[in-house]
């Protein structure tokens, strides 16, 4: 499950961030509409958290997420 959960931020983490000139991410949603802010538990995996950090950094320099 957490793989899962790893491969599909990463899909949408550099899916989105590829094309620099847009925020589209892979099925063709806007990335702001479609991704939201991801919270880790004590429970996840180093690799895990590192992934939910990248994902909600790219929404904060997308997004504009926490401002």
């Amino acid at each position: 499950m957490q793989r899962r959960l790893g491969l599909m931020l990463s899909g949408m983490l550099f899916g989105s961030l590829g094309a620099c000139a847009t925020t589209t991410a892979l099925d063709g949603t806007d990335f702001c509409v479609a991704a939201k802010p991801i919270y880790w538990s004590q429970k996840d995996t180093d690799r895990t958290i590192w992934q939910v950090k990248e994902h909600n950094a790219a929404g904060k320099v997308l997004c504009g997420w926490g401002k």
